[in-house]
């Protein structure tokens, strides 16, 4: 997931605020995931959306 996310965004893209709602449910395993794999909600939202956004090739 690193690699593709160093190929679409670069280290030093600045940071924005976006907001969206989540189910409580995703919510959860997001902060289950993050705790077992040490890595904060921020990065680990990044990541997913631009993987999810890179293999749709948006």
């Amino acid at each position: 997931m690193a690699n593709e996310q160093a190929k679409s965004a670069p280290k030093d893209d600045g940071k924005v605020l976006i907001s969206g709602r989540v189910r409580a449910s995703v919510r959860k395993r997001m902060k289950l995931f993050a705790a077992e794999h040490d890595v904060n909600l921020q990065d680990l939202l990044d990541e997913a959306l631009d993987e999810y956004l890179t293999k749709r090739e948006a």
